[in-house]
């Protein structure tokens, strides 16, 4: 339409769902900042702006997620983080192999310590979105689980009490296969701070009570990226969790329902902050859906598809939840525009 096309020449990130090879758009596009590719070991990156991503597509046909931001695009290397720049927007991205870094807990904390030492010599200093894709998550038991041992080193990077404001913007974390190798973290990070979002529906992450583990998870429900002049909505991992606590256990249709709502209450608290500004589910964004059990795929898709708008991409993955009992978790990337636009 007029109004996407307008939309997009604003956007800061342009992200979006394409075939094609990954060599394609490295090759071909001036302004490409990242190419997603799916059912990869992050370890198999062939170039900075290359980012396999080791959850399995479970849709067809498959696709590529590709970012797009204003160019000249320059990427390289900073210790063992991989990074792509363009002009207001950096992409970076790390994979620790696990046998080589001490166990779970070790490589989380020094991801993190990569990632805030690269950051504070960045012109791009501010994190506005950071992707986890964790190995065997919900592996050991009690406070040994996996990903209990990941938030323990992530607490022990960032170092700092959150009291009343989140220590980290929007987030998601997932499991990928048991036997993949590599931890692996990615991240959106901007010139400007953006606007972190809590989720009136639910109790604020870092304030979890300790039966979740011996350190909350650290991020913010959502974060609002506001440049150009236009703003949006990047969307945390989000599931099917009111209060603190799981709902809808062993249902996987109404998990995902629960899920849209809490999206939905989250992009209405977006609205309230920005007053004059709304997000909405159109082809200027994207949803990736994650699903624990391929069995659940289609019934997932079929109740997607009766409470989502049909024009906003999405992508189905196979991947682990952060608990045990969640079957299915929402993230996304949505454009933002004047309510009387």
């Amino acid at each position: 339409t007029e109004r996407s096309t307008d939309m997009n020449r604003q956007l800061t990130l342009r992200a979006s769902y394409e075939s094609g090879s990954v060599e394609h758009w490295l090759n071909d596009a001036s302004d490409v900042l990242a190419v997603f590719e799916f059912g990869l070991s992050p370890l198999q990156s062939t170039d900075p702006r290359h980012v396999p991503v080791a959850l399995k597509q479970l849709d067809g046909p498959p696709r590529l997620e590709v970012w797009r931001s204003e160019g000249p695009i320059k990427s390289g290397r900073w210790d063992q983080l991989r990074f792509s720049q363009g002009e207001q927007l950096t992409m970076g991205h790390l994979s620790l192999d696990l046998r080589n870094t001490g166990g779970m807990r070790e490589a989380s904390r020094l991801a993190y310590d990569i990632l805030q030492s690269y950051l504070q010599q960045s012109p791009h200093q501010w994190p506005l979105k950071i992707w986890n894709y964790i190995p065997g998550i919900n592996q050991g038991s009690g406070d040994e689980e996996l990903y209990r041992q990941f938030c323990l080193g992530r607490a022990e990077a960032v170092s700092i009490d959150p009291g009343d404001r989140p220590p980290l913007p929007a987030a998601t974390g997932i499991g990928t296969p048991t036997d993949e190798p590599a931890l692996q973290v990615y991240f959106l990070a901007g010139a400007l701070p953006g606007l972190d979002v809590e989720n009136p529906r639910q109790v604020s992450a870092w304030r979890y009570p300790r039966q979740y583990g011996p350190k909350s998870p650290l991020f913010s429900r959502a974060t609002i990226m506001r440049m150009n002049g236009s703003s949006q909505f990047l969307i945390s991992g989000t599931a099917s969790i009111v209060g603190h606590q799981t709902h809808h256990e062993n249902q996987v249709a109404n998990q995902l329902s629960e899920s849209f709502r809490n999206v939905q209450s989250l992009l209405d608290e977006g609205h309230r902050l920005m007053g004059d500004t709304r997000a909405h589910l159109d082809d200027d964004g994207l949803l990736k859906v994650y699903i624990r059990h391929p069995g659940d795929y289609e019934l997932i898709r079929q109740t997607l598809e009766s409470e989502a708008p049909d024009d906003i991409p999405r992508i189905y993955l196979q991947g682990d939840i952060c608990r045990q009992n969640l079957l299915t978790e929402i993230d996304g990337i949505v454009s933002c525009r004047k309510v009387n636009d």
